[in-house]
């Protein structure tokens, strides 16, 4: 050991450093037992593949990231490339988690008077413990420490960033706390490389300086370069214009005449901007054509739109807050998939006692504003940052809300949208932490035993929430089955195939695959979403080998000024429609006939259709929904999971022999039937596409004559994807009509029993509880299928498949007064909700 550290270990609290270290090694341990093996669903392929290959993410890009992805994937920790980026977020949400026990301890310390007994450090001590444990198992930042996403690292810099703030507190007006100041500079613009959140301590920290140096306070220099930085935040070039222009300034006064105050500032901008080199990866990296390269960001106007996240629209971030998406009460509130709420009183214990954790934050924000004001005031504004400030500016979607750019309504969130928040539950965590040592403190100012009663009981409060979520899908040991959802995607289709799909689930995995397995790289994936943008577009022609017959001049969005002097984005050229034989320009319009809006996507998919002439396969993947297929169903032959567009024209379509080879041969189907794998909603919706290709080709067989093939390929549904009610159902009913009520009653026993287990097992997943009630209701057990779905719906009132579920059943059995309170209650909080209203409307005229 040198001298310096040991002498650094000298001056340290040894038990609060000791620990420090068991709560890292806890927490690092309950991850890696917990981090999945493999790729996981939404950007969790898109950032593993990008890290291997040098790629170019989705806007805004986490530059950072996927440079220290790639050094991952080149130590030999596992056999898995992905497990290797997996641990990027194990490890670094580990350092999260002992930072802020560094952070709690030190917040505590300085709440001395000059009389500290023992239970000033031990409330400390405790203190630290709970929140950073609160911290750890909390349900969304446990679940972004296990997979491959940019929060673990984008935490830890912002935790280390709030450290180092309050180290500078105790070496202010010293050169060394200016140093610390340097540093935080360069580490706040380096953290944009791996999320934009990162810096909203930045402006926090930057007042917590000036409220506690005066000199800082009255120095218009330091204001000058703060405001500087801070207008990363806002727009790109006015901030390189003024970091330049200020480092210039300053320089030149520096010539004339050594000034401290001037260094300061001037290493402030200059650090930032070696910070915010990163961003330089972007642009040079897409020159060298990658194969994933979102936007094509390789000259200076795509890079300012890239930064500013314009990915599917003309508005930035920052103008697209100024329309609301949402209500206020969808927002604030416990909307599914966006509500904030909803995700906060889940964080931390179970949402029945929520009011636990705001006490414990509460009472901590009181005890830290009665020490001292000023960092209670930097605590508070980072949690209203970080969660009322981010419901503002990300402004979710609750699918009321008209888009007058993209002339549709805008869609629900396509997932939960929890992850945005973290920040604001990790610091919420470190005010319970103050609570707890708050507690602590003040009940051992009675007694001593009421202060060790005191920690005792707060302690367990983190340890059960240990329990709670580890049980949940933050759990993925095991967890092969995106994995093995895209293989059977690109498996399905024949070589050298164009593979349309729907959205991230059924693209990003197929892209990790493809890249870092190398698994049928012959496939050209073209996703719908993005094919909505002219880059994308352009990289499908130029890049990816996809027939598209339109010209640059016909593709390229550029500004025009019309006619009548209005100036619009679109192509210079327009092109001919193939189906209906007139010119118009690649951009959206209404469709006068249908009154319904077509899309980008919807022209290209006839584009590429018409200048393919049959030369590669043409899949849909199944995950595509109906409409966005053009029509075109009756043209689409099932081959397992994938549909081919072919020349014939019939309805329901299959290849029987293909499909059945697929199905039973070729696909993998690992961990999708074991219970000790944890799933999700999400996830048991997206299984139900494996089952649906064993139905679809056991009515193939049964509408043949061919019963016993039929039942064969539900039989082996249910053994490989036992959770799905309608192989089982559709079963029953095969041996319903063929006589055989016994076997038809063993069946949907045996379903009923498999859902029981699964429930008990998953209660959170509602397809799950769907499934039981609908087979009580075969059995004729009305009572138990009400009361299942009463308690899913008071523990979920805005799912709509558990009020459908709970109205059939009222509707069934008559009691139609009750099936009116369900739409009326419903209806309150879901008043767009066409269905319901025409379902009360009707039962109303049964009165």
């Amino acid at each position: 050991m040198s001298t310096k550290i040991r002498d650094w270990y000298n001056t340290q609290d040894r038990v609060s450093l000791w620990i420090s270290v068991l709560v890292f090694l806890l927490s690092f341990g309950v991850y890696l037992k917990t981090m999945a093996p493999t790729v996981s669903f939404w950007d969790c392929g898109e950032f593993i593949a990008c890290s291997y290959i040098l790629g170019v993410p989705h806007p805004p890009g986490a530059p950072l990231f996927v440079l220290i992805g790639r050094i991952f994937t080149l130590i030999p920790l596992f056999g898995e490339i992905a497990a290797r980026v997996n641990f990027i977020s194990v490890l670094t949400s580990a350092l999260t988690v002992w930072l802020s026990y560094l952070l709690i301890v030190k917040l505590v310390s300085r709440w001395g008077n000059g009389s500290e007994g023992k239970w000033h450090k031990l409330s400390a001590y405790v203190g630290g413990i709970v929140g950073s444990l609160f911290l750890g198992f909390g349900r969304t930042f446990w679940g972004n420490a296990v997979e491959a996403e940019v929060y673990g690292l984008g935490l830890m810099l912002m935790m280390l960033i709030l450290y180092l703030g309050l180290l500078w507190m105790d070496k202010r007006g010293s050169s060394k706390g200016d140093r610390i100041l340097v540093l935080i500079a360069y580490l706040g613009l380096l953290s944009i490389g791996v999320h934009m959140t990162v810096f909203l301590v930045m402006p926090v920290v930057f007042l917590l300086v000036v409220w506690e140096d005066r000199s800082k306070l009255k120095d218009f220099r330091f204001w000058i370069a703060g405001l500087i930085l801070s207008l990363v935040m806002v727009t790109l070039e006015p901030f390189l214009a003024l970091v330049l222009g200020w480092i210039l300034v300053v320089f030149v006064v520096l010539w004339i005449k050594l000034d401290p105050r001037w260094v300061l500032s001037f290493s402030l901008v200059l650090v930032a901007l070696v910070g915010y080199s990163i961003q330089g990866y972007i642009p040079i990296r897409s020159s060298l054509n990658p194969a994933i390269n979102e936007n094509n960001p390789d000259n200076w106007e795509r890079f300012k739109y890239f930064l500013e996240r314009k990915q599917y629209g003309q508005q930035s971030m920052v103008e697209r807050m100024f329309t609301r998406r949402g209500s206020w009460e969808s927002q604030f509130g416990a909307h599914p998939r966006m509500g904030f709420w909803g995700f906060f009183r889940e964080q931390y214990t179970d949402k029945k006692f929520w009011l636990i954790p705001i006490l414990l934050g509460g009472f901590g924000l009181w005890s830290q504003f009665r020490h001292n004001r000023r960092v209670g005031g930097v605590l508070l504004l980072l949690v209203l940052l970080s969660t009322v400030g981010l419901i503002l500016y990300m402004n979710f979607s609750d699918g009321t809300r008209y888009d007058q750019f993209a002339h549709e309504i805008i869609r629900l969130e396509v997932r939960d949208r929890d992850y945005f928040f973290t920040p604001g539950f990790v610091f919420f965590a470190l005010l319970m932490g103050l609570g707890a040592s708050g507690i602590v403190r003040r009940l051992s100012d009675f007694k001593d035993w009421l202060g060790y009663g005191a920690a005792v009981l707060v302690l367990i409060l983190p340890i059960t929430q240990l329990n709670k979520n580890y049980h949940t899908p933050n759990n993925r040991a095991g967890d092969h089955i995106p994995y093995v959802y895209a293989y059977n995607f690109l498996i399905s289709c024949d070589p050298d195939a164009v593979l349309f799909t729907a959205g991230d689930n059924d693209t990003f995995p197929l892209w990790f695959i493809q890249e870092v397995e190398g698994v049928r790289k012959d496939v050209r994936i073209v996703n719908l979403s993005l094919l909505n943008t002219d880059w994308y577009i352009l990289q499908l022609k130029d890049k990816m080998g996809v027939p598209v017959g339109l010209t640059y001049a016909q593709i390229k969005w550029v500004r025009t000024k019309l006619p009548n002097g209005r100036e619009i984005e679109r192509p210079v050229e327009p092109y001919l429609d193939p189906i209906l034989k007139t010119k118009r320009y690649l951009t959206p319009y209404v469709d006068q006939n249908t009154r319904s809006l077509v899309r980008i996507q919807d022209m290209m998919i006839e584009q590429i259709i018409f200048a393919n002439r049959w030369k590669y396969p043409i899949y849909f993947s199944s995950t595509v929904p109906s409409p966005d297929r053009l029509g075109l169903d009756n043209h689409l032959k099932t081959e397992g999971l994938a549909l081919k567009l072919v020349p014939e024209e019939g309805e329901n379509m299959i290849d029987p022999e293909k499909t059945h080879k697929l199905l039973w041969e070729v696909y993998r189907y690992d961990g999708i039937n074991d219970l000790n794998v944890e799933q999700d909603d999400e996830t048991a919706n997206v299984l139900a596409y494996l089952p649906e290709s064993f139905i679809d080709l056991s009515s193939y067989y049964l509408n043949n004559g061919k019963k016993g093939k039929s039942i064969a390929e539900l039989e082996k549904a249910i053994e490989l994807v036992p959770h799905y009610f309608r192989s089982y159902y559709l079963l029953s009913q095969i041996y319903r009509d063929s006589g055989e009520p016994e076997k038809e009653k063993e069946v949907i026993s045996r379903g009923t029993e498999y859902l029981e287990r699964l429930v008990k097992k998953r209660p959170e997943i509602v397809l799950h509880t769907v499934s039981l009630a609908f087979f009580y209701q075969i059995l004729g057990e009305m009572g138990k299928a009400e009361k299942l779905l009463n308690q899913a719906f008071d523990e979920n009132p805005n799912d709509s498949r558990i009020e459908q579920s709970l109205v059939n059943i009222y509707v069934i059995t008559q009691r139609l007064d009750k099936a009116r309170e369900v739409l009326e209650k419903w209806l309150q909080n879901h008043p767009d909700d066409l269905n319901a209203q025409n379902t009360l409307n009707r039962l109303n005229q049964t009165r």
